[in-house]
């Protein structure tokens, strides 16, 4: 009977903000507490990109443009998989060739990845 005591937005307003890192970001688990995660950036239309997926013992950061990649985690171990039409350059990590322009990198927690790609449309 209170005209103003609830509020029905939430639930719309918390669904972006998960498909956001689910589908754009692409952090997503492969095992109970992020203990191992997958994680497939997808720019879309868009030209750049930034966010930070909480995993409930840490947090997994990514952010991409067109030419680079960038991943920090506090937990877990991942991978990012990701498109390019030539080797990329990683820096101290070790691209994995997975043949058609598809190559995966190892993410530890506590490191800093920067991965520069070479392809205009280098999406998952």
């Amino acid at each position: 009977g209170v005209p103003f005591g609830k509020s029905l937005c939430h639930a719309w307003g918390a669904g972006p903000v998960y498909l956001f890192g689910k589908y754009f970001l692409g952090v997503k688990p492969e095992s109970p507490g992020y203990q191992t995660y997958r994680i497939q950036p997808n720019l879309g239309g868009l030209q750049h990109m930034k966010g930070t997926v909480p995993t409930g013992n840490g947090k997994v950061t990514v952010e991409m443009d067109r030419r680079t990649i960038r991943v920090e985690s506090t937990h877990g171990m991942g991978v990012l998989a990701f498109a390019s039409t030539d080797r990329p350059d990683c820096g101290t990590a070790e691209a994995r060739p997975l043949g058609e322009g598809r190559y995966e990198v190892d993410i530890e927690p506590g490191k800093s990845y920067l991965i520069t790609y070479h392809a205009e449309a280098a999406q998952t």
